[in-house]
């Protein structure tokens, strides 16, 4: 792609989303603050408004922020590996050896993600998708020391922009950046346009910034090539890249490229011809505008209600009313001189206060994600479990896109790192020998786990029915595969397969163990006929001795 048509194309991303900027701005007045103005200006941190006369209640961003910390919990924990591997092949799936190979690259994928900054990040990522419903993280390959690592940035809403193929998969993104000359000769040394090294030179510009764009985009190479086992040149990669001067077209750099596309754009939900993501903020929006401009309005009728006006008539008073402590005001008749009561209902206020928060924290999921405040007899692990699934049933939708969009490509992308530059360990011969056909990924976080939860409990019941009716006609037994069952239960429970007997060793140890009660089958037969011969010996002599 050439420098002119990557400033064409993004002058156009841009202008398609001027209208839900508004939306936006909105949501960080009233339940994003401190993030900065994204759209109407370009102020930074040095020039947000940090007193907001405007927010007079803070339920949304309290909201707001329980429901990102409650996702970052629940989903990526960094306390627990939350994600594990399997074999397409269901036969390497059945094979211990294998399995533990793979167990382990997965721990080495998760130990590459907290080495890293991703903790970090990915929590601005759930506040951004909460709030503005998109969110952009992007993942670098770093060298540092001579060890290779990766490295995690949650992208600015108001800096990214991006292109969407047939099947809705970012196919080229853009980043809007302003650096300084500095900055600039920092990042890329020598290869500049002449008029930034002047700039450099110039004390009244070394504070002036320059529009540029990064722009990652898809060479269309072949896609039958495999380009993620081998290490290949930057300008043979699948995915090419350049830094452009938006004003003047001229590349800052070289041009680079990446073996697969690093920037992830998960979405809270889309409708089907939408390209931004929608999020509970914009539901909320409306209600959180009404909760704050009522409280502003009941403050104003406690201010009269607590220092109320008074009234007179014209000939009332003689000169200026003093009402402060100790003030002196004459009155030609004291009767002329009255307070006006409010008649404000405040008990309905404060209803409709309060109906207005139960309405945010809805949207939120706060009822599903916290427990009401301990009133007698906590909460049971089943009351718990029930909460879980629920809050699983709502926004099922939305955890399935931020494992495709986001958690799914950032583990793909790690593992593909490390397995580039030899930081996995060999696999067996086993894996060699029968090819392998790739991996899927399985989650193992509390969250996923609530998925699985409704199978387990099926199994459950399921033994539990045929247990009872066992008592009666006990052929009932061999009717479910118990070791198949059992296997598949402990898989969903999150055990891990080290702690599982390969199915082939099982039914290895259960020949043998029919072999063995075979043989003592046999051998007690064979003892019951020897005894039985002897006894007749015995009498047949018996009979002889008579």
């Amino acid at each position: 792609m050439n420098n002119q048509d990557i400033i064409r194309r993004f002058h156009a991303v841009k202008a398609t989303r001027t209208t839900i900027q508004d939306t936006w701005d909105w949501i960080e007045r009233y339940i994003s603050p401190y993030r900065g103005r994204f759209f109407k200006d370009e102020r930074s941190e040095n020039s947000i408004e940090w007193r907001r006369p405007w927010v007079y209640d803070a339920t949304a961003i309290m909201a707001a922020q329980n429901l990102a910390s409650s996702l970052h919990s629940r989903l990526t924990s960094a306390s627990t590996q939350w994600f594990g591997l399997r074999y397409r092949n269901e036969e390497l799936n059945e094979d211990t050896e294998a399995l533990a190979w793979l167990e382990e690259s997965a721990k080495l994928v998760f130990n590459a993600l907290q080495d890293s900054n991703f903790n970090l990040e990915v929590s601005e990522t759930y506040q951004d998708l909460v709030c503005y419903g998109t969110a952009i993280t992007f993942e670098e390959e770093v060298t540092v020391d001579g060890v290779t690592q990766v490295n995690f940035k949650s992208i600015p809403i108001k800096e990214a922009f991006f292109e969407e193929n047939e099947k809705k998969q970012i196919s080229t993104f853009f980043r809007h950046l302003q650096w300084t000359p500095a900055q600039i000769k920092e990042k890329f040394g020598d290869k500049v346009p002449d008029y930034i090294n002047e700039a450099c030179e110039d004390p009244q510009s070394v504070d002036k910034k320059y529009d540029i764009i990064f722009c990652i985009y898809n060479r269309n190479y072949d896609n039958k090539v495999d380009y993620s086992s081998k290490t290949i040149a930057p300008e043979k990669r699948p995915f090419g890249y350049k830094y452009v001067m938006l004003n003047s077209g001229d590349m800052l750099g070289e041009e680079g490229g990446y073996y697969e596309m690093p920037a992830f754009v998960p979405r809270w939900r889309t409708t089907s011809d939408s390209q931004w993501g929608n999020s509970p903020a914009m539901i909320a929006l409306s209600d959180t505008m009404t909760l704050n401009r009522t409280i502003e309005l009941n403050l104003k009728a406690v201010e009269k209600a607590l220092d109320p006006p008074t009234l007179t008539t014209s000939r009332g008073l003689i000169g200026d009313l003093d009402l402060d402590a100790g003030g002196l005001s004459v009155v030609r008749d004291i009767n002329e001189l009255t307070t006006f009561e409010s008649k404000a209902r405040f008990d309905v206020t404060y209803q409709e206060m309060e109906r207005l928060r139960q309405n945010i924290e809805s949207y939120f999921y706060i009822p599903q994600l916290l427990l009401p405040p301990m009133e007698g007899t906590p909460a049971s692990a089943t009351e718990i479990a029930a909460r879980m699934q629920q809050l699983e049933g709502v926004i099922s939708p939305t955890l399935g896109r931020l494992q495709k969009d986001l958690l799914d490509p950032i583990i793909s992308r790690t593992y593909l790192i490390l397995y580039r530059n030899n930081l996995l360990p060999e696999p067996p011969q086993s894996v060699l020998d029968k090819g392998f056909n790739g991996t899927e990924i399985e989650y193992t976080s509390p969250m996923a786990r609530t998925q699985d939860s409704s199978q387990v409990q099926a199994i459950e019941r399921f033994a539990g029915t045929i247990a009872s009716f066992a008592e009666v006609n006990p052929e009932l037994m061999k009717i479910p595969d118990w070791v198949e069952m059992m296997t598949d239960m402990a898989v969903k429970m999150g055990v891990s397969p080290k702690l599982l007997k390969n199915k082939a060793d099982i039914e290895a140890e259960t020949r043998k163990e029919r072999q063995l009660q075979e043989q003592m089958q046999q051998g007690a037969a064979m003892q019951q006929m020897g005894d039985g011969m002897q006894s007749l010996q015995q009498a047949e002599g018996n009979v002889a001795n008579e």
